[in-house]
């Protein structure tokens, strides 16, 4: 680190996140802003204080070395012992916790859109987000075309933009593609810009627009000994 990072203004959040291994969108997404706030936060220096809080209780730091860009009493409680042996997994447990809370109010969005859309049919009462429970299930919500022929719905849902990165399961990614292949109607609802008042922008994909216009980049493997 050179000697104009070490006097930045800035450098005690691009530490703190570094730190996490963390990208301005996933801290964006945990901490419950947008990305242009952390982009200004690390660049432009512009920080409200209810945002700062946020950061403070986030990275379990305290609001004053935050508030005084005081990079060494952030590192040094970052690396109280006690803090760095659960530090990564409290952080994972609370975006496990946010995006749990964010997918649940994108289902409940979801599930009322198509009853909206169904309005007058006998099957707007059938729409059925109850399959979420099931994990492997490899869809969100059963809905349906005016006709009765059955929709599966998988909904992905965050407060970023349309271009923020989202994640499939095996069996939802296992399930898209039976769709394809049994010609069941499978869409992805894509809903972005979620605010506090569970307002968003909506993207409907099909099965084939997804997985001709995405990139499905693996992010975790399965490891097992080698059979002999």
């Amino acid at each position: 680190m050179n000697q104009n990072q070490k006097t930045s203004p800035l450098s005690v959040f691009r530490y703190l996140r570094n730190f996490c291994g963390i990208s301005m969108e996933a801290l964006a997404e945990a901490v419950g802003v947008s990305y242009l706030t952390v982009f200004n936060m690390e660049h432009n220096g512009n920080m409200k204080l209810s945002n700062l809080r946020k950061l403070a209780e986030y990275y379990r730091v305290s609001l004053d070395c935050l508030a005084k860009n005081d990079m060494a009493a952030a590192a040094a409680q970052m690396f109280t012992p006690a803090i760095r042996k659960n530090h990564q997994k409290t952080l994972q447990r609370e975006k496990d916790r946010k995006c749990d809370e964010i997918g649940d109010r994108g289902e409940r969005i979801a599930i009322e859109l198509e009853r909206t859309r169904l309005a007058g049919t006998p099957f707007a009462t059938a729409v059925n987000g109850n399959v979420s429970e099931d994990v492997t299930a490899g869809f969100d919500v059963l809905s349906f075309e005016a006709t009765g022929v059955p929709v599966y719905i998988e909904v992905k849902t965050t407060v970023g933009d349309k271009d923020t990165p989202f994640y499939l399961s095996r069996g939802e990614l296992n399930f898209l593609k039976s769709c394809i292949d049994n010609g069941w109607l499978y869409r992805v609802f894509r809903l972005y810009h979620l605010n506090e008042r569970d307002q968003c922008e909506l993207l409907v994909l099909s099965a084939e627009e997804l997985l001709r216009d995405y990139e499905l980049i693996p992010v975790s493997y399965q490891v097992r000994r080698r059979a002999v």
